[in-house]
C-alpha cells in the first residue's frame, strides 16, 4: 500500500510540473510574441501601440531588460523624456542592454536639463565598458564642460586616450583631437555667453537640479560675479553623504571671495582621495595668505614648486614673497626660471593656435617637457614617432623616462581635507574679519548729445573685416585755447584704404565753452585744413614739444603721422614736414610725449603695429564659410616702434641707437613714467599676442629692454597677452606706480603691482581683476578716483574685433571697477553706476578728465557702432578732492616724469605725470586727487624730471593750483574757484 502511494504521488506531482511548465512554456511564448509585435510596432515608429503591449509585458519579464528598453524607446519617441529616463533606469545592470540603456538615459537627461542624472548614466555606461564607453565617455566630457568642472574633463581626455590605446583604435587623427582638446581648456577662449545660456534654459527645464546650478555657479565665478556664484551654490541640496561636486564648486568660490570660514566648511565636506599633495600645499597657501602668514605661505609655495617645478603661478608668487623678505637674488632666481616658462609656454601656445600637432610634434614635445605637461608630452612623443619613427632624435626622446606626477596622498576613510589642514585653520577659528568699509558708487549719465558733443566715428567697416578698421578709434582731452576748460578731439576713420585725392578731413575738434556746453570749432581750428593728415586717423598724443606754453598735438594715421603746432589761440599749423616727420610711415597706433633725455624738451615714442596690404588684403573666413573675421595679428610680420630725439623742435629718429631691436612687437599702448625710481623715465609698450616691453631709461638716450625678468612681459601664468590700453597709477597705496593692461577676450585685463626697483608681479587675480574682466575684449583704459575717497578706481572701453554672436558678444559695457584699501582690491559697479555704462559698444579710445572742472573726473569713449559717449560724472556727496597743474622750468614744460605726493586727512597719495597711456588716445594732463573727508592738504610735494623738489603747504581742498617748477607760490588754475593756501 506505501509503495503504491508513492507511485501515485510521483505520478500526481509530475503532472503538476508538467502542467506548470506547459503553462510557464505557453507565457513565454505569449511573452515572445507580444514582444516580437512590440518591436515591429517600434520598427515602424508606433510607439503608442508597441506601448501598450509592454506595459502588459514588463510586470512579467525575465529581467533581460529588453522590454523596459524599448518601453523608454516608445516613451522617447513620443517627445516623452522623463518616462523614457524611468524605463531605461528599469534595465537591470546585469542586461546586455544595460550600457545602451545608460548612454540614452544619459542622452536624454542632459537634453533635458537632468544634469545629475545624466552623469549617474553616462558613468554608468563608461563602466560597463566597450565601444559605447567610448562615445558615453564623450558625452559626459562634454557635459562636465558646461558645467566648467575642467580638472574633470581633463581626467576623462587622458581615459579616453588610454582606452583607445587598449583598444588599438588610437588613430592620429584621433589622438589629435584628444589632444587639442586638452590643450584647449587652458590656452583657449570659451564661449561664455552661449553656453550660460544653454545652462539657463536647462534651470527652467529641471529647476532643482543641483549639477545644473553647480555649471551657472562656476561660470559665475569665472565671470567674477561672486554673489551670484553664492546664491547657486546655496541653493544647492545638502543631501547626505555630501556631494563633493557641489562643495569642491564652494570651496573654489570661498577662495576666489576669500572667505577662510566658508572655506572651512567645504574642506570638512570633501574627502582627501581625490586630491593630490600639491592641491593640499595650494590650499595650504592661499590659508595663509588670508592671514598675511608669509612663512607659511613661502614655506607652502617652495614644497609645491619642488613637486610641480613648472607651477608658473605658484613660482610667480614665490618670487614675490623672497624678494619682498629682502632676498634679490632668490627672487631673481625664481624669476629667471619663470622667465624660460614664460617663453616655452608662448611658443607652445604658437604651435597650438596654429594647428601644428601634426606638422611639428617634437618640437611641441620639447616644450610640453619643458613646462611639465605629463599627458600632452605622452601625446605629442606618440604623435612624433607615428610621423619620424626613424628619426635619431624621436628615438632619443622615446627612451626619456615619463615625468613622474604628483605624489598621492595616503588617507584613512572618511578622512577629509579638514582633517589634514586643521592646523592651518586654527588662527584663523572664531576671529572675524572686519566689514569692508562702503563705497559710494559714483552716477554717470550719457550727457554727449546733450552738451553738443555730438560725432559718431566711421570705422569704414567693410565685409571683409580688415584689421585697420577694427583697429582705430582715438579721442583726446586737450586745452587747446589755454582756458582752463578741456577741449574734445575726436578721430575719425573713414573708408578704408583712404583715398590720396579724396581727403575727408573727419577728425573734430570740440571747443569747451565753460558752461557745459562744447561747439565744434573744426574749421577755425586749422584741423579741418586739406593738408598733408587728412587720411584715416587711428591715435593721438598730445605735448607743448616746443616749450612755448602751449598744447600740441600729433595724430597717428594710416601710413602717416601728423604733427599740428598749437598757435596759442587754439588755432593749429601743420608743421609735419618742417618738424621732420614726414614720409610714409606704414601703421602707427598709440604715442608719447616725454623728455627721455632729460634735457627739458619732449622727445616722442610711436608704437607701430604690423605689415598689412591695403591693396591686397588677406582674408580670414570665418568657420562656416559664411563670412570673414578679422585676422589673428600673430599671422603678420610686426612693425618696429619708432622713437624720436627732439632736436630743437626737429624730430630726430634715433629707435636703432636707443632701443634694442626687436621684430616681434606689434604695439598698441605706451606709456612713459618713471617706473623704477631712479628719477629717469621709462617705457612700457603694450603689444599684441607677443611679450609686452619695458624700456629702463640707462641716461644718454639709451634704453634697456628688461620687461621679462621685471615681470611685465606676461602674466602670472606665462602667457604673452593681447596688450591693447595702458595705464599706471598707485593702486594698492604703497607709493609705487603700478602697470594695467588690457588684453584680449578670456586673457583679463593685467594688474602689474611695482614691488620696486624695476621689479613687478602679476596681482591681477589677488585684487579681484581677473574674474570680472575676463569677459570683456579690453582697449582703452582709465586709472582715476571716480567717487574723490582717496583711492584710484579703474575703467575700461570693451568691444571684440569680430562679430561672432551667438557664440561671443560683439558689443560690449564700458567697465568701472572700484578700488579701497591697501591691497587695491577692485569691485565692479558697472551696472550700478549709471545706465551709460551697461550700454553694449564697439569700444575703443578712452580718455579721463574733469571736461567741467567741477573735481569729479569724465569719461569719454569711442564707439565704433554708435556715437561718441560722454559719461559726466554727477555723483553726489563726494569727497572732497584737489587738482594740479604742473609747468616746468628747468623741466620740460608739461612736466611728464614728475612725481607728486599729497599728504591730507593722515593719508599720502602719489600720482605720477605721465606721456601716452589709454589707447589711441589722451586724458587729462592734470593730476586729479581724491581727499576723503580732508578739506585741508597738508603738504604737496613735487618731484620735478629735473630732479628739483618743491614743497607747498595747506592748500585749501576743492578747487585747482597751477604749481611752477621752483616757485613756492602757488596759482589758482584758470577754470576753477580761488583757492587758499
Amino acid at each position: 500500500m506505501p509503495k503504491r502511494l508513492g507511485v501515485a504521488a510521483f505520478v500526481l506531482i509530475a503532472g503538476l510540473i508538467l502542467t506548470r511548465a506547459g503553462g510557464w512554456a505557453i507565457d513565454s511564448w505569449r511573452m515572445q510574441t507580444a514582444l516580437g509585435r512590440a518591436r515591429q510596432s517600434v520598427a515602424r515608429g508606433n510607439f503608442q501601440e508597441a506601448r501598450a503591449e509592454l506595459e502588459q509585458i514588463l510586470p512579467r519579464s525575465s529581467g533581460d531588460g529588453e522590454p523596459a528598453y524599448l518601453l523608454g524607446v516608445c516613451a522617447a519617441g513620443m517627445g516623452q523624456p522623463d518616462a523614457a529616463i524611468e524605463a531605461w533606469t528599469r534595465v537591470p545592470d546585469r542586461s546586455p542592454l544595460a550600457c545602451t540603456a545608460a548612454l540614452r538615459r544619459g542622452a536624454a537627461a542632459t537634453d533635458c536639463g537632468r544634469f545629475t542624472v545624466a552623469e549617474e548614466a553616462l558613468a554608468s555606461a563608461i563602466r560597463h565598458g566597450g565601444e559605447q564607453a567610448i562615445e558615453a565617455r564623450e558625452r559626459l566630457l562634454r557635459l562636465l564642460w558646461r558645467e566648467a568642472r575642467f580638472g574633470e574633463v581633463a581626467g576623462l581626455i587622458e581615459d579616453q586616450w588610454r582606452d583607445l590605446v587598449r583598444a588599438g583604435r588610437l588613430s592620429t587623427p584621433a589622438a589629435i583631437d584628444l589632444l587639442r582638446g586638452h590643450l584647449a581648456l587652458d590656452l583657449e577662449t570659451f564661449p561664455v555667453d552661449e553656453v550660460v545660456r544653454g545652462l539657463r534654459v536647462a534651470a527652467i527645464e529641471a529647476p532643482g537640479d543641483d549639477r545644473v546650478r553647480v555649471g551657472l555657479a562656476r561660470w559665475a565665478l569665472r565671470a567674477g560675479r561672486l554673489d551670484e556664484a553664492e546664491s547657486l551654490l546655496a541653493a544647492c541640496g545638502t543631501q547626505e553623504p555630501p556631494d563633493p561636486v557641489v562643495w569642491h564648486a564652494r570651496l573654489d568660490w570661498a577662495r576666489a571671495a576669500g572667505r577662510v570660514n566658508e572655506a572651512r566648511q567645504a574642506l570638512a565636506k570633501l574627502p582627501v582621495g581625490p586630491f593630490a599633495k600639491t592641491d593640499i600645499l595650494a590650499i595650504r597657501a592661499w590659508l595663509a595668505a588670508q592671514r598675511n602668514d608669509n612663512a607659511t605661505e613661502r614655506a607652502a609655495l617652495e614644497e609645491l614648486v619642488a613637486l610641480e617645478p613648472s607651477d608658473i603661478k605658484a613660482r610667480e608668487r614665490l618670487a614675490e614673497l623672497v624678494y619682498q623678505s629682502g632676498d634679490l637674488e632668490g627672487a631673481a632666481r625664481l624669476r629667471k626660471t619663470k622667465t624660460a616658462l614664460d617663453s616655452a609656454l608662448f611658443r607652445y601656445q604658437g604651435h597650438f593656435k596654429n594647428d601644428e600637432f601634426a606638422t611639428r610634434p617634437l618640437e611641441m614635445f620639447r616644450l610640453a617637457d619643458e613646462l611639465g605637461r605629463r599627458f600632452e608630452r605622452l601625446a605629442l612623443l606618440t604623435l612624433a614617432g607615428r610621423k619620424s619613427p626613424a628619426d635619431p632624435a624621436v628615438r632619443q626622446a622615446l627612451d626619456l623616462p615619463a615625468l613622474p606626477g604628483p605624489p598621492a596622498l595616503t588617507a584613512r576613510p572618511g578622512q577629509t581635507l579638514l582633517d589634514l589642514l586643521a592646523g592651518d585653520l586654527k588662527t584663523d577659528a572664531g576671529r572675524p574679519k572686519s566689514p569692508a568699509p562702503a563705497q559710494l558708487v559714483p552716477r554717470f549719465t550719457d550727457a554727449a548729445e546733450a552738451v553738443g558733443l555730438r560725432f559718431t566715428f566711421d570705422s569704414g567697416a567693410t565685409s571683409i573685416c580688415q584689421l585697420p578698421e577694427v583697429m582705430s578709434g582715438g579721442v583726446g582731452l586737450i586745452d587747446a585755447d589755454g582756458d582752463g576748460f578741456l577741449d574734445v578731439l575726436a578721430l575719425q576713420g573713414g573708408p578704408f584704404p583712404p583715398r590720396p585725392d579724396r581727403r575727408h578731413g573727419g577728425d573734430r575738434l570740440f571747443h569747451n565753452r565753460g558752461d557745459g556746453r562744447f561747439e565744434d570749432v573744426t574749421n577755425r581750428s586749422g584741423l579741418g585744413d586739406t593738408g598733408s593728415g587728412q587720411g584715416y586717423s587711428h591715435g593721438l598724443a598730445v605735448g607743448d614739444y616746443d616749450n612755448d606754453g602751449d598744447a600740441d598735438l600729433l595724430i597717428t594715421r594710416w601710413r602717416e603721422y601728423t604733427l599740428y603746432r598749437n598757435r596759442g589761440d587754439g588755432r593749429f599749423d601743420d608743421v609735419t614736414e618742417k618738424a621732420g616727420l614726414g614720409g610714409d610711415r606704414d601703421w602707427p597706433t598709440s604715442a608719447a610725449f616725454a623728455d627721455l633725455d632729460g634735457d627739458g624738451d619732449l622727445d616722442l615714442y610711436v608704437c607701430h603695429y604690423l605689415k598689412w596690404d591695403a591693396d591686397h588684403p588677406r582674408l580670414c573666413p570665418n568657420s562656416s564659410g559664411t563670412g570673414y573675421l578679422s585676422c589673428d595679428p600673430r599671422h603678420f610680420g610686426a612693425l618696429p616702434d619708432h622713437v624720436f630725439r627732439n632736436d630743437g623742435g626737429q624730430f630726430v629718429d634715433v629707435t636703432n641707437e636707443a632701443v634694442p631691436t626687436d621684430h616681434n612687437g606689434r604695439g598698441l599702448g605706451v606709456v612713459a613714467s618713471d617706473l623704477d625710481g631712479d628719477g629717469q623715465v621709462d617705457l612700457f609698450v603694450a603689444n599684441d599676442g607677443s611679450a609686452n616691453y619695458f624700456y629702463r631709461n640707462l641716461g644718454g638716450f639709451r634704453f634697456e629692454e628688461v620687461a621679462l625678468s621685471a615681470g611685465v612681459a606676461c602674466n602670472a601664468g606665462g602667457s604673452f597677452q593681447a596688450g591693447m590700453g595702458t595705464a599706471v597709477g598707485d593702486l594698492d597705496g604703497d607709493g609705487k606706480p603700478d602697470l594695467l593692461v588690457t588684453n584680449f577676450y578670456g586673457e583679463s585685463t593685467t594688474y602689474f603691482s611695482n614691488l620696486g626697483q624695476g621689479m613687478f608681479t602679476d596681482r591681477t587675480g589677488a585684487v579681484g581683476l581677473a574674474a570680472p574682466s575676463r569677459s570683456l575684449l579690453g582697449f582703452g583704459i582709465a586709472l582715476f578716483d571716480a567717487n574723490n575717497d582717496g583711492f584710484l578706481d579703474l575703467a575700461t572701453a570693451n568691444g571684440h574685433v569680430s562679430d561672432t554672436r551667438p557664440a561671443f558678444p560683439f558689443a560690449m559695457p564700458t567697465q568701472l571697477l572700484l578700488g579701497g584699501g591697501k591691497s587695491g582690491r577692485l569691485t565692479e559697479v558697472t551696472g550700478a553706476a549709471g545706465p551709460a555704462w551697461s550700454v553694449p559698444r564697439i569700444g575703443r579710445g578712452l580718455a579721463a578728465g574733469d571736461l567741467d572742472n567741477d573735481g569729479q573726473v569724465d569719461v569719454l569713449v569711442i564707439d565704433q557702432a554708435g556715437p561718441l559717449a560722454f559719461f559726466h560724472n554727477q555723483t553726489e556727496k563726494t569727497g572732497h578732492f584737489l587738482t594740479l597743474g604742473l609747468s616746468g622750468a628747468k623741466s620740460n614744460r608739461d612736466s611728464v616724469g614728475a612725481v607728486v605726493t599729497v599728504r591730507a586727512g593722515g593719508r599720502v597719495r602719489h600720482a605720477w605725470r605721465v606721456g601716452g597711456g589709454s589707447y589711441l588716445s589722451a586724458a587729462d594732463p592734470r593730476l586729479h586727487f581724491g581727499l576723503g573727508p580732508a578739506t585741508l592738504v597738508d603738504e604737496v610735494i613735487v618731484r620735478w624730471p629735473s630732479g628739483h623738489l618743491d614743497r607747498h603747504h595747506n592748500l585749501a581742498a576743492d578747487t585747482g593750483f597751477l604749481l611752477r617748477e621752483g616757485c613756492l607760490i602757488p596759482q589758482t588754475l584758470p577754470g576753477f574757484p580761488v583757492g587758499a593756501r
